[in-house]
């Protein structure tokens, strides 16, 4: 199956490392397309709405308390969705009861990877048949062929090929993003991801460093497809090693970033980044800025809006071995808000073909100054998706919220 004609799958699973483990089983198959991961349920159903999945795997590893409700969203959201549930034996009383009459699959969470890797085949071959069935899995299937699979769904050993490359690509950068945002005393930090294909050239990063520092990254790789994954996850270890290599200097270390990618690659691929190093402790943030849209440092101190732009500093890295970055400086006081994010938000586009733009960017953080970060975060992204309406996303989205406590 081409990636035009694969399923769009979304996990939702409260666990990290399991959470990790079910992406690397959706990436393994060729007929699905993963498009995103939530770990509760305001994130599934914003996920929904965003990338309108046509397959949801929902890990129910705890009791089901408020899972009913978020089963019924995702229904009311995508009545067609193929809704995978992953049970535990006590769950199946109230899966019984309360979804016996709805289109989703049952699969026991004691199955094994090779049973899990078959029933998803199954459920994907029984989605592209328009068919919806109820299913539970409790014995072993054996995985077809690849080779005839291949033969009987069309698909060339090329398009196989490039297929398994997407994938190979996809896991590079699951390993490479943090699987969670930091925890600061006296901050508030949230952070996403939404590629708009399997695999993305935005990416983020946090940095630890010595003497009560972070470094924090927001960049974004001019190409998309599998050249821009390897190039993202080539910058991104470039830029955690000059990171630790000059600390308090990252116009230092953006150039030598920007060095070892024209020494050390050919090709017209360059990456826009942000990096800045905070220092917690007095809320000092030093950065330079790679020619990347600028973060928004917004204050609302004293009844009055401040807005300080951190723009670039200097041009993209990895075009000139002429460039060079400044380094600049900026103070975050409790209650201020910074927020870095690419132009998948800016420029995403409505079904009349506006730009989003900063201003509405601004307008949804400074309505939701006084939340968290996480709600700043939320309520931005669903903004960006009632602005574009049905219009399909063309550009991946990264963004970082951070909040300083008052």
């Amino acid at each position: 199956m081409t990636e035009k004609n694969s399923i769009r799958v979304a996990i939702v699973c409260e666990q990290a490392i399991y959470q990790r483990g079910l992406q690397a089983l959706v990436l393994a198959q060729l007929a699905l397309q993963l498009v995103g991961a939530a770990r509760n349920a305001a994130e599934a159903l914003q996920l929904c709405r965003l990338a309108a999945p046509e397959m949801i795997l929902l890990d129910l590893n705890r009791h089901p308390g408020n899972w009913q409700e978020t089963i019924r969203g995702v229904q009311r959201l995508l009545p067609a969705v193929q809704l995978v549930l992953l049970t535990e034996v006590q769950d199946e009383a109230w899966v019984d009861q309360e979804f016996a009459a709805r289109p989703l699959y049952r699969v026991s969470r004691d199955v094994s990877e090779d049973e899990l890797q078959a029933a998803l085949t199954q459920i994907a071959q029984d989605a592209e048949r328009h068919r919806v069935v109820q299913a539970r899995f409790a014995h072993k299937l054996d995985p077809e062929p690849e080779n005839e699979a291949e033969q009987r769904g069309g698909i060339s050993r090329n398009e196989a090929m490039m297929a398994r490359e997407m994938v190979m690509a996809g896991k590079i950068q699951a390993d490479i993003l943090p699987e969670e945002p930091p925890v600061l005393r006296g901050w508030d930090i949230a952070s996403r991801l939404l590629p708009a294909r399997d695999t993305s050239g935005d990416f983020y990063d946090f940095i630890p460093l010595g003497e009560r520092k972070l470094g924090m990254v927001m960049a974004d790789v001019t190409d998309k497809g599998m050249g821009a994954a390897l190039f993202m996850a080539l910058s991104s270890s470039l830029i955690r090693t000059y990171a630790a290599r000059y600390p308090t200097l990252p116009a230092i270390a953006l150039a030598a970033v920007s060095e070892r990618i024209l020494s050390d690659t050919r090709g017209s691929m360059f990456v826009t980044a942000f990096y800045g190093v905070l220092e917690p402790h007095t809320g000092r943030l030093v950065f330079a800025n790679a020619g990347h849209p600028p973060g928004c440092l917004i204050s609302t101190r004293r009844g009055k809006e401040s807005i300080d732009h951190l723009r670039p500093t200097g041009m993209a890295l990895g075009v000139s071995e002429e460039a060079r970055w400044k380094q600049k400086e900026a103070r975050m006081a409790p209650g201020d808000v910074l927020v870095l994010y690419t132009d998948g938000i800016t420029e995403a586009t409505d079904p009349n073909g506006v730009f989003y733009e900063e201003d509405r960017l601004l307008e949804s953080v400074l309505r939701r100054m006084h939340g968290t970060a996480q709600q700043i975060l939320d309520g931005l992204l669903e903004d960006v998706h009632q602005f574009v309406g049905p219009t399909p996303r063309q550009d991946d989205i990264a963004l970082i919220v951070i909040r300083r406590e008052e």
